[in-house]
């Protein structure tokens, strides 16, 4: 690797001491050792990348932590008049580094982590940005109540970052995604404005409703991807939870640094009121058929599918991970149901007889003491997992790349699997568990209480150190979310719209690239909230179009009409990089 001098962009000093003097010197940094710390995502393969090419423009040029909604109105207000590009950042999971190699402010909400209320009556909570679901279940489950899910890891996820992302729980099947349990959101935009939301809006009347007067804005910032504005506070709906004030603990107690990969301390039982039911199948068609039927029969308030991913979840290490997979330890074809006694004590056994109807009628085997016991024991880190997600980051004992999802009927999931193994013949696998979706289920969500909409999800798992590896991700990625919207779908499962993807393939809407860029001159009108990552400004189509504007429409035919050139993907594969670099200051929109 040729060696380079990396050499950050830098705010000049009176913007800087701008913002210094709105927080103060302990808030406010431009340490190369800090910087660097905002460089790289835990779940973003291409920040890795960046590192290995001596690409400087993931560093930001400083970082600033605000402590109140008060302060980022000072901050965007400086930030507006200066014209000074800005992302939020919260868990560092991805989406969150500069989008420009212009001089950009982080601005990280850390010091923002209160769960400001507990509304029993109304059954909502209020938190501050930087609040979790660890946070948000421990006060909830206090007085009989909780959100209703958790995603990858209870207590690194945000709220405000999921409801401008996605908000995946394993509950989704009686709750649905994060996005429909937001009663109102706290934005202050890229100007200094403040926008609330919902019925909280309307004088004298609480948050207990998602709907206020005017127009519904809540739409603008789900799934922005923090483009429209910073979420300060978000408030949700909270829902009954019968599973007692504490989460069990397993028998062998809580284990110490030499101890804590054994199994035995990662096996707790279920809450009280609530059990898992895990099916195995003899094929794909099974499994999707029976997952449809138990999702009309009303039962459950999760239904999931699992796949490879158990390998990782329930891996303590990273060769047992590998023997796992090497064995076939886990089934290929398989599904399981969270079950809750919510309405009576008797719910759940009433539950496992539907259950077990539908799994005779499709072929379906339980996992049992008398059938696969080892296998079923070595379920167990689900059994808190889908209230307490504390396993989801065991993904990156390897490291992760980055994933695609697909949305649809339960159908979808055989579609993805198709385009996921091709993706892989053709640009080849970064490393095994990348065939998770190829020769076994994807991992598939209900999103729904009959399952007319499913979520799927494939992931690939390159090595970090080597950029070979890492180079591969860009293109299959790619792939999988053209071919999604050549199948007219959103090139992403849960709907949101991230570039180049929103104003090169003006298929979607059709045109709705169009109607971004609207709403991006109305709530950012200075062209400085994470600049092109929702939706490019006519400018800065232009200049991309130029760039590489021949490339994208070279995938967009072959991934319609042939089988992709891997040539072709893998030059489209460095846009993001040379994206960044065509963007400069001089061309920001005004």
């Amino acid at each position: 690797m040729e060696k380079k001098r990396i050499v950050p962009a830098k705010l000049p000093i009176d913007v800087y001491k701008a913002f210094e003097r709105i927080v103060g010197k302990e808030w406010i940094s431009q340490d190369r050792l800090i910087l660097e710390t905002y460089s790289k995502l835990s779940i973003e393969g291409r920040t890795y990348l960046q590192k290995h090419m001596k690409d400087p423009s993931s560093l930001p040029a400083c970082v600033i932590l605000p402590g109140s909604t008060e302060e980022i109105q000072k901050i965007m207000r400086v930030a507006n008049e200066y014209k000074v590009p800005y992302v939020p950042f919260t868990n560092g999971q991805m989406l969150c580094t500069p989008t420009t190699p212009e001089p950009t402010l982080c601005i990280h909400l850390s010091r923002m982590n209160r769960v400001l209320s507990i509304d029993e009556e109304n059954m909502t909570a209020t938190l501050e940005a930087y609040a979790d679901y660890g946070q948000l279940l421990a006060d909830a489950s206090k007085v009989g109540l909780w959100n209703g899910g958790t995603p990858l890891s209870t207590t690194l996820c945000k709220l405000s970052s999921q409801a401008a992302f996605a908000g995946i729980w394993q509950t989704s099947k009686k709750y649905g995604l994060l996005g429909r349990n937001i009663i109102s959101l706290t934005v202050v935009l890229s100007t200094g404005e403040i926008v609330k939301t919902g019925s909280g809006t309307i004088e004298g009347v609480k948050d207990f409703w998602e709907y206020g007067p005017g127009p519904d804005l809540f739409g603008i910032f789900r799934g922005s991807l923090g483009t429209s504005g910073i979420i300060t506070e978000v408030t949700v709906k909270l829902h009954t939870w019968v599973g007692g004030k504490d989460m069990p603990e397993p028998e062998a107690g809580r284990p110490c640094i030499r101890t804590y990969m054994e199994p035995k301390y990662d096996s707790a039982p279920p809450p009280e009121r609530h059990k898992l039911f895990w099916m195995e199948f003899p094929d794909y068609d099974s499994e999707i058929n029976a997952f449809r039927e138990i999702a009309h029969s009303g039962v459950g308030i999760g239904l999931n599918a699992t796949g490879v991913y158990n390998t990782y979840y329930c891996s303590q290490t990273q060769e047992m991970t590998l023997e796992r997979v090497k064995n076939k330890f886990f089934p290929a074809w398989n599904l399981y149901v969270i079950s809750a006694g919510i309405t009576s004590e008797k719910q759940i056994a009433y539950e496992e007889e539907v259950l077990r109807d539908i799994a005779a009628q499709y072929g379906g085997t339980f996992l049992s003491k008398n059938y696969k016991s080892d296998v079923l024991e070595a379920l167990a880190p689900w059994n808190l997992d889908f209230v307490r997600h504390v396993t989801g980051y065991r993904m990156n004992h390897h490291n992760y790349g980055g994933g695609v999802f697909y949305g649809g009927k339960p159908e979808i999931a055989k579609h993805h699997s198709r385009v996921w193994k091709n993706a892989l013949s053709l640009f080849g696998e970064t490393y095994v568990t990348d065939r998770g979706g190829v020769d076994n289920t994807v991992f598939m969500y209900a999103v729904d209480p009959a399952a007319r909409f499913n979520l799927t999800e494939t992931d690939i798992y390159p090595d970090a150190m080597d950029p070979e590896k890492l180079k591969k991700c860009m293109p299959i990625m790619l792939y999988g979310m053209a071919k999604n919207i050549a199948a007219k779908n959103p090139p992403i499962g849960f709907g949101i719209s991230l570039e180049p993807f929103t104003s090169f393939f003006p298929e979607q809407g059709p045109d709705a690239y169009l109607l971004y860029r609207k709403f991006r001159k109305i709530f950012d009108p200075g062209g400085i909230s994470s600049p092109g990552r929702q939706v490019y400004s006519e400018e800065e189509y232009d200049r991309i179009k130029e760039l590489m504007g021949p490339q994208l429409e070279s995938m967009k035919k072959l991934v319609r009409m042939n089988p992709v050139a891997a040539k072709i993907l893998m030059k489209v594969g460095g846009i993001v990089g040379k994206i960044k670099k065509s963007f400069t200051k001089e061309s920001q929109p005004n």
